[in-house]
């Protein structure tokens, strides 16, 4: 079998889901589904775990909707293909997923000729670009992906775009996420999401800021976004989390 390209199917009706994954699957083999998702946020987490080289998505789903997933995948994993597929056909949500940067518009039911084209395009796309992955200068794997560790540590407060800190680095950025992920079994942009959870932990816990000033300390411009995705990794919200480390100190000193 030749290269094959991970995707991931992002609906929240799992009948339809199943059915396009199983419609991608019979219409090109150089194309495996590794996961399907009911959300956009769920898709959004698996994207940073799993390093697909397509999403497919849903445009009305809960928690995330798939124009919002295709923005924040921009953002974090630029080299993630975001193909939208709907059931509506209004011109506003082409155009919203043409602003952030999906490569294409499926209309619901999907065409079974129009998806083979489709996706003998995307594999073109993507053998092109593979041509380009190894990096322009001679790189030790380790020493690459410890530059890239210690620039999130000094910059995870910025908004880091990882096609830029892949050019100052002369590499691709799919290389850049292989390198870091195969020297650290985390994607660069889970690292950085776990390096600003755990601060946003310590301010938290030491500091009174208020939420919306610990997510502009630690990358958030959106306090919604960043509440969220904290609540996403630790399990409850910032304001529980500081309500809980409160009453356990309280608690260890009246022992």
């Amino acid at each position: 079998m030749g290269r094959q390209f991970k995707v991931i199917v992002a609906d929240d009706e799992r009948l339809i889901a199943n059915n396009i994954a199983r419609r991608i699957e019979d219409s090109n083999k150089a194309f495996h589904v590794v996961s399907r998702a009911g959300t956009g946020l769920e898709a959004l987490e698996q994207a940073a775990e799993l390093l697909p080289d397509v999403v497919f998505s849903d445009i009305k789903m809960p928690e995330m909707d798939g124009i919002e997933l295709i923005a924040r995948l921009r953002e974090t994993h630029p080299d993630i293909l975001c193909v939208i597929i709907s059931g509506y056909s209004d011109f506003d949500y082409m155009k919203a997923a043409i602003q952030n940067s999906a490569v294409d518009y499926l209309l619901k039911p999907v065409n079974p000729e129009e998806l083979k084209r489709l996706l003998q395009r995307l594999e073109a796309k993507l053998l092109a670009r593979e041509q380009q992955i190894a990096p322009r200068k001679e790189y030790d794997a380790a020493s690459l992906a410890e530059s890239i560790r210690i620039y999130l540590q000094e910059n995870y407060a910025e908004q880091v775009d990882f096609s830029a800190l892949a050019a100052s680095l002369a590499v691709s950025a799919p290389y850049l996420s292989k390198i870091f992920h195969e020297q650290t079994g985390s994607s660069p942009s889970r690292y950085l999401t776990d390096l600003r959870m755990r601060q946003a932990k310590k301010y938290l816990m030491d500091t009174d800021l208020t939420v919306r000033e610990i997510a502009a300390r630690v990358g958030y411009p959106d306090p919604f976004h960043f509440s969220r995705s904290f609540k996403n990794a630790v399990g409850i919200s910032p304001a529980q989390y500081r309500e809980e480390q409160a009453s356990a100190e309280k608690n260890d000193g009246i022992r």
